[in-house]
């Protein structure tokens, strides 16, 4: 089993919804929520962070999906 480092890139899929944006974290097993488009990233960062116990300066994430 891998276990996520400090300064880890995690790969996130979004999707539009009615009320917002789904963050998908396929890695961690993880779900996010952002109203915006804008706040998608840290939406997903802050979700990484609470989960891994990573620092959320050391979370990195890409985009590997964006639907909407």
């Amino acid at each position: 089993m891998n276990f996520p480092t400090v300064g880890q890139s995690f790969d996130i899929e979004i999707s539009r919804e009615i009320d917002g944006w789904t963050i998908r974290i396929p890695e961690i097993g993880g779900v996010a929520h952002a109203r915006r488009r804008s706040t998608v990233e840290l939406a997903a960062r802050e979700c990484i962070a609470n989960t891994t116990g990573i620092p959320i300066g050391y979370v990195a994430i890409f985009v590997t999906s964006e639907i909407g």
